[in-house]
């Protein structure tokens, strides 16, 4: 992994330098806001996961140059993203349903209309290319059948992401309009929305040194990951929150469902109070307790 003294990444001979400037602390507080933690997370404490993405993605961006290397690619693409979550069905699978889920995108943007184009660094992904590719790429590497299988079952019910949005629902349930308005525009931000694309480009890419550059299809994987990465962050940091609050004396503590962590005061005496939306940043998931 990549930090800031410039240390060699994982599975390359390349050196790295972290770009200084923090472009998306902003965006990544409303992402933490939309995953749970409080309404105003502390600035220092974005600063701190912003850093831990962007070093994650910077490690995964060298690996992933290492297999186009090995594959003789003239640029990272969405291949060699694959190649690399082969032993990890869990996560593969959710990122092919992502992958599905941005071609319904682009067709809907398209008015219903598939567009074949070749493959270059400097073009968009067309519609309905992405799954096709994710198949075409998996099928030539799979030699029991069980990353195709993958496919048969894409629409199964993602446990991670359940709780996810069952943690959101219960958090809008005391919302005002005005406060669910906020919430909303929270649980839209990533790294890529609205023309942020460049910018994602050049705060990944700014001060590091490939042999081998990222293409279009390479660069919306790696903002896809950053920001499962944020929410994982967020979603440890509940468990503890909820590892640290819980009675020890309590036998019941392990069946308590963490999306319930930071919606309820729980209290030994009184038990479970009404749902509060925290508005300080002491309270955040990632925050000291108090």
């Amino acid at each position: 992994m990549s930090n800031k003294d410039g240390n060699t990444a994982p599975g390359s001979s390349h050196q790295a330098k972290t770009n200084p400037q923090h472009w998306f602390t902003t965006e990544i507080q409303q992402m933490m806001y939309g995953f749970g933690d409080c309404r105003k997370p502390l600035y220092d404490t974005a600063v701190l996961v912003e850093e831990i993405v962007k070093q994650q993605m910077i490690s995964l961006l060298y690996q992933a140059m290492d297999v186009a290397i090995m594959r003789n690619a003239r640029f990272i693409g969405l291949e060699e993203f694959l190649f690399l979550l082969r032993k990890d069905k869990i996560k593969l699978k959710r990122f092919l349903q992502y992958m599905g889920l941005k071609d319904l995108k682009a067709i809907a943007l398209k008015g219903g209309e598939e567009e074949e184009s070749p493959e270059t660094p400097d073009k968009p992904p067309s519609a309905k290319k992405r799954s096709r590719m994710c198949h075409d790429f998996l099928s030539s590497i799979d030699q029991t059948g069980e990353l195709i299988s993958l496919f048969e079952d894409i629409d199964e019910k993602d446990e991670i992401k359940h709780e996810r949005l069952l943690r959101a629902e219960l958090r809008t349930r005391g919302m005002d309009q005005k406060q669910y308005m906020e919430y909303f525009e929270a649980r839209q931000a990533s790294f890529n929305r609205r023309y942020k694309t460049q910018r994602f480009k050049e705060w990944l890419l700014t001060g590091i040194n490939l042999e081998v550059k990222p293409n279009p299809h390479a660069l919306e994987v790696l903002s896809y990951f950053s920001y499962e990465t944020v929410a994982q962050i967020v979603d440890l940091a509940l468990l503890v929150k909820q590892d640290m609050r819980a009675s020890s004396g309590d036998p019941l503590v392990r069946n308590t469902p963490n999306v319930c962590v930071n919606l309820y005061d729980l209290s030994p005496v009184s038990g479970p109070a009404a749902p509060v939306v925290p508005t300080t940043p002491t309270q955040g998931v990632l925050s000291p307790p108090v």
